[in-house]
């Protein structure tokens, strides 16, 4: 029984590791993501060629609806001049709600336009609009064209973590939290690895603790988590043929003898 009790122990201890480290990770990609759209120049979050977009209108329903993620592919000034009818673009539309900032538009080109002078603009309209966009897009405004990924329902979530108040309570403070109560349980350690002394120990020994309780701090992080796994699998493998044998034992003393 003790040993059962310790390895279902062990076994949520490694998912509990599992799901924050999935947080940290989240968190992380989240930061990078925050950062790269106040340090771009078009405000547009991206990493590499990658863009990250919220939709805030139906305009392209149902491509995409208002509160979806779209994925995109940032275009360089030589792409910018090559796209097709069909294409889905994310552009720099102006000021469209007269706010005094510039806006972003997602719609498909209907139509490609090239100038005597070699100019290259579209015509653009949205899947979910009877009539095309007013003005065409001039190829210099396409930030970057939609690769058909999109993550639905998950845009106003990305759009509150972005912000000041949404960063600080869902990224930063359980980031704080965490590493306090991780660094509760290395100081825990450390304390009862000396034992209560205080006053009678020398630097080298403190030192030499010290160094015993990073090692197991780390070792409970990762070294663990493998058996773990291993004896949860064999707890699981033990149940299963207790069972079948359970099982056969029954059909046993229940069939009928041979005449």
């Amino acid at each position: 029984m003790e040993k059962g009790h310790s390895t279902v122990k062990k076994v949520f201890t490694v998912i509990g590791n599992i799901i924050i480290w999935l947080f940290v990770i989240f968190a992380a990609v989240v930061t990078i993501f925050t950062f790269a759209a106040r340090s771009s120049e078009d405000g547009v979050p991206s990493i590499g060629k990658t863009t990250i977009l919220t939709v805030s209108t139906d305009s392209m329903s149902p491509e995409f609806n208002a509160g979806d993620i779209i994925i995109g592919q940032k275009l360089l000034p030589e792409e910018q001049v090559t796209l097709q009818k069909g294409d889905v673009i994310t552009y720099d539309a102006g000021d469209l709600d007269g706010n005094g900032s510039r806006d972003l538009n997602s719609h498909r080109i209907i139509e490609v336009i090239k100038g005597e002078n070699g100019n290259v603009s579209y015509k653009t309209q949205g899947d979910n609009v009877l009539t095309p966009d007013p003005d065409p897009v001039d190829s210099e405004n396409v930030i970057c064209k939609y690769t058909g990924t999109k993550l639905a329902g998950l845009g106003k979530v990305l759009n509150f973590l972005q912000t000041s108040t949404g960063f600080l309570l869902v990224i930063v403070l359980p980031l704080v939290l965490f590493f306090i109560y991780e660094l509760i349980r290395f100081i825990r350690r450390f304390i009862e690895l000396r034992g209560g002394r205080k006053g009678d120990i020398s630097p080298e020994e403190e030192e030499r603790i010290r160094q015993q309780a990073i090692e197991e701090y780390l070792r409970s992080q990762a070294g663990e988590q493998a058996p773990a796994a291993e004896e949860a699998a064999e707890a699981v493998e033990e149940a299963a043929e207790e069972t079948a044998e359970a099982v056969t034992e029954a059909a046993t003393e229940e069939a009928p003898a041979d005449e």
